[in-house]
């Protein structure tokens, strides 16, 4: 049975950032630190692929720079209502709305590739099968072999196995359908750096929304659609969310059946969410990312970042409880935000009225844009 220091489950933004960052905190640490990865990249992700400013600014404290991948930058932001809404159109690299959008795939194995030039050991195709206690040591179990390691950080998504084995409690989870298309021919509402937001649909009963986002794929210019059910408030929608989807989708020209279908799962975080017990953490959509947009990029690193930190200081003082991780998460930027964002949806979701919806987006653009521009920030606040 091998021993580690460190085993971090799952080697996607949030596993691999904690490792990055352990890397620069606690250096020490590495060669006794193992990344456990259930696929081999590049693995398919659904994912909207937004890097927004903050991730950005976290992977260049990790001295990384996402131009180093296919990154499409976007230059306009709607957030609307059939089409119409508050629009922010900016230019220059230190504006707020300046951001990316990457496919997941090479996102990720990208980070994996940085990770292990800087000595981070990764073992892909190991998927994690049980996580328990023996004395002092958690033990985790793939399907060839059985570690043993100090510190666990479960880094394995939306349905975790370290979550379910620490008894992480009711997941809460949000869901997501999304294809990837060819710029729609002709049409002159969306322009080919611009991300769409649209929430036509919460009056049918859809708490989210529609979104229309830039992609390369393969050098080619591509759209990434999808339909967000964010699932905060109880009860059944009037709409399938697949129906609505596909509706939207032929709005803009296309003939659904031609595109290939993507769903999955978000889980939102919540305050009253397990974040760790003792010997185990949990970061990214294992702990819970935004209810609001369901982004869950820039939330990951943020994470990556926290927990690193918590781990270093668990070894200098030899305490493993991690009783304050916790605490550490919801006083950071990345757990005000997230707070932020939960209230939001809260509210915003509840509005079913197409009167109000439309009063939103359409008449307030003043105060949706200081409310918007408040939650871009929260990476500088630490």
């Amino acid at each position: 049975m091998e021993r580690y220091d460190i085993l971090i489950v799952g080697a996607g933004p949030a596993g691999i950032s904690t490792a990055l960052y352990l890397q620069q905190i606690a250096p020490e640490r590495v060669s006794r630190t193992l990344v456990l990865e259930k696929a081999r990249h590049p693995r398919p992700k659904i994912c909207a692929g937004g890097v927004m400013p903050d991730g950005v600014r976290l992977l260049r404290g990790l001295g990384l720079d996402i131009r180093d991948i296919p990154a499409t930058p976007v230059n306009l932001v709607q957030f609307g209502y059939n089409d119409q809404g508050v629009v922010f159109e900016e230019e220059g690299e230190n504006t707020p709305f300046h951001f990316y959008i990457v496919l997941r795939e090479e996102l990720d194995a990208w980070l994996v590739a940085r990770a292990r030039e800087r000595g981070i050991g990764i073992l892909e195709e190991s998927p994690v099968r049980k996580v328990s206690r023996s004395g002092d040591w958690i033990e985790v179990a793939t399907e060839h072999q059985t570690y043993q390691a100090r510190v666990v950080v479960g880094a394995d998504g939306a349905q975790s196995v370290v979550r379910r084995a620490i008894g992480g409690g009711k997941a809460r989870y949000a869901r997501a359908l999304q294809v990837w298309a060819p710029p729609p021919p002709g049409h002159p509402l969306h322009r080919e750096r611009g991300v769409y937001f649209d929430f036509q649909y919460v009056p049918q009963g859809i708490p989210g929304y529609i979104w229309d986002f830039p992609v390369q794929i393969r050098g080619q210019a591509m759209r990434c659609w999808g339909i967000y059910d964010s699932h905060v408030l109880s009860g059944k929608a009037e709409r399938r969310i697949r129906e609505a989807f596909y509706e939207r989708l032929a709005h803009y020209g296309y003939r659904p059946e031609e595109h290939r279908l993507y769903g999955g799962v978000i889980h939102h975080f919540y305050p009253d969410n397990v974040f760790s017990v003792p010997g185990v953490l949990l970061v990214g959509d294992a702990a819970g990312v935004d209810a609001l947009f369901g982004e869950g990029i820039s939330p990951a690193l943020g994470y990556g970042k926290i927990a690193a930190q918590t781990i270093a200081d668990a070894f200098a003082r030899e305490d493993f409880s991690f009783r304050d991780y916790r605490e550490r998460v919801m006083k950071s930027g990345l757990g005000t935000l997230l707070m932020q964002r939960l209230r939001i949806a809260s509210i915003l979701y509840r509005l079913r009225s197409p009167v109000l919806q439309r009063f939103i987006w359409l008449r307030c653009a003043g105060a949706v844009r200081w409310s918007i521009r408040r939650m871009m920030d929260w990476a500088a606040r630490g």
